[in-house]
């Protein structure tokens, strides 16, 4: 599962192309119902959208009982274990990680 803000990615000509394997989704979409109809066993998230973080996606995925990894997105950062250490902090049970992309990746 990828959440993040589908109609910003729309507005920027970028589209939610639906794969068997990937479902796209906003973060206000994360709700027990959907999470039992698709049951990831991934997800995957900016680490700063303009509506929530990682932090607001990390404690969902635990008030939803999420077992399966979840991965942030971010580009090169000075201290990744900074934010790995929050995160756990308000998920502990959370398998969390961040994936560093350069800023080449993510230019689109």
């Amino acid at each position: 599962m990828i959440i993040g803000d589908l109609a910003r990615w729309n507005a920027q000509g970028r589209t939610a192309v639906s794969y068997e394997n990937f479902q796209f989704s906003d973060f206000g979409a994360l709700t027990a119902p959907m999470f039992t109809e698709v049951s990831p066993i991934m997800v995957l998230s900016p680490l700063v959208a303009d509506g929530f973080d990682v932090i607001d996606i990390a404690i969902r995925l635990a008030e939803l009982k999420y077992t399966g990894r979840y991965r942030a997105i971010a580009e090169d950062l000075p201290n990744g274990n900074m934010i790995r250490k929050e995160v756990r902090a308000h998920a502990p049970d959370l398998d969390f990680d961040l994936l560093m992309m350069s800023p080449i990746a993510n230019d689109g």
